[in-house]
């Protein structure tokens, strides 16, 4: 895939095609239990970031939800 399809993609496609990669760089399996399932709730929030040093997607944890957990409680 270019730069020029990659672009083109919805957010559905987008998102497929990143796990699809990702399952790709991690040897062509990703095993997740019931548990990892189970475990994610709507305060979990992935953060997307492009890195254009090094022509990256960077995913990540939010922080923010750590901190505003922390402040609740």
């Amino acid at each position: 895939m270019n730069e020029k399809e990659r672009t083109a993609l919805n957010s559905e496609q987008m998102l497929f095609t990143m796990l699809t990669a990702l399952v790709k760089s991690s040897g062509g399996e990703i095993r997740i239990t019931e548990n990892e399932m189970d475990s994610v709730t709507t305060k979990d929030m992935v953060m997307m970031y492009y890195d254009k040093n090094t022509n990256e997607i960077i995913l990540s944890l939010s922080l923010l939800n750590t901190i505003v957990s922390d402040e609740v409680f």
